[in-house]
């Protein structure tokens, strides 16, 4: 299985949600680079799920129903958390998204390695997977997670200008 939706909470109060998070972001950037990163520079610091426990539980409920449709996880398999990162991307309206295909995965020995993806706001920008001689293209669905093995390359659709801001919550975890 590649990638797997799951919808989400969905939350009555989006709009707060979504104003404290830009706030967040200006408290807590990406980086000790920030603003002159590399990377996309809207982004929060890794640890989202502990200023919006929102997001953990929702993300921890809708991870086990990944694990046990992809056959990863039976009433006899227990996992442990190695390591685990949420962070926001904020794209702004009238802008383009900076392209920059990548993945998650660490390739750690004898690990299990997801990523996921929650779109927080309704666009119509999704997200663009490389798999060896195919493009898939995710539609995003809002307040949906999306899950698939962190290895696949991937990056934010390029393709349109946002109309409208898009905030998605990323994360991946190592598992063993």
């Amino acid at each position: 299985m590649l990638i797997k939706a799951y919808p989400g909470e969905d939350n009555k109060n989006n709009k707060k949600l979504i104003k404290d998070i830009i706030n967040y972001q200006k408290k807590s950037p990406c980086c000790s680079d920030f603003p002159t990163c590399t990377h996309p520079i809207l982004q929060t610091d890794s640890q989202l799920h502990h200023h919006f426990p929102e997001f953990g539980s929702s993300y921890f409920k809708n991870l086990k129903k990944y694990l046990k449709d992809s056959k990863s996880s039976t009433n006899d398999i227990e996992y442990r958390v190695l390591e685990f990162k949420m962070w926001a991307l904020i794209s702004l309206a009238n802008e383009k998204s900076v392209t920059a295909w990548h993945h998650h995965a660490k390739f750690k020995d004898n690990t299990l390695e997801i990523s996921s993806l929650l779109y927080l706001t309704d666009t119509k920008l999704g997200t663009m997977f490389d798999v060896k001689y195919l493009k898939i293209y995710l539609k995003p669905q809002l307040n949906t997670w999306f899950f698939w093995p962190s290895d696949l390359l991937h990056c934010p659709e390029t393709t349109q200008i946002n109309k409208k801001t898009r905030i998605t919550i990323a994360t991946a975890i190592v598992l063993k």
